[in-house]
């Protein structure tokens, strides 16, 4: 699945193993905390996959908003003089909360959960699901950079025999 491009200019690429994988931690996250919804989106705003109820929540535009959000913090981290930007943002309603943070540099999750749910259990198992989807991202850069460099050796090695064949003569 080829997301565009991420915050870094990169392209980012997920393959059904990895969309499969990140499904498996998002279920986990979702029976841990029973929060209502979980969406994981792009920086830019664009869904991915989610768990739990969606039918009163436009998952698009909760995820294009909630990337605007993070932008508008990392700015405002930037004027007090954070190296980074924010790692979580998060919102108290009446009966729901909110609960953003970033994964790795292209990456987002929205938790939407009950008032009533501790926000500390929130924080603990979306930080183990936040490793658990950075290593996952981690290891798929390094195997598209393994195949990339793999395809150039093997691209370059049929060119040159292509070309020594073109001039025998």
């Amino acid at each position: 699945m080829n997301l565009g491009h991420g915050g870094n200019g990169q392209s980012i690429v997920l393959s059904g193993e990895m969309y499969k994988s990140i499904s498996e931690v998002l279920s986990e996250l979702s029976s841990k905390t029973r929060a209502r919804t979980i969406i994981f989106s792009d920086m830019n705003g664009h869904p991915i996959t989610q768990r739990g109820t969606s039918a009163d929540i436009n998952i698009s535009n909760m995820s294009a908003l909630a990337a605007g959000g993070f932008s508008a913090t990392a700015e405002i981290a930037k004027l007090i003089g954070e190296k980074k930007q924010f790692k979580f943002i998060f919102h108290e309603g009446d009966n729901h909360n909110v609960y953003f943070s970033n994964v790795g540099d292209n990456f987002l999750l929205i938790i939407i959960f009950n008032s009533q749910t501790a926000l500390g259990m929130i924080r603990i198992y979306t930080k183990r699901a936040i490793d658990a989807l950075n290593d996952l991202i981690y290891n798929a850069k390094d195997d598209v950079q393994q195949a990339a460099q793999f395809v150039d050796i093997d691209f370059n090695k049929y060119l040159n025999e292509e070309l020594d064949k073109a001039f025998k003569f």
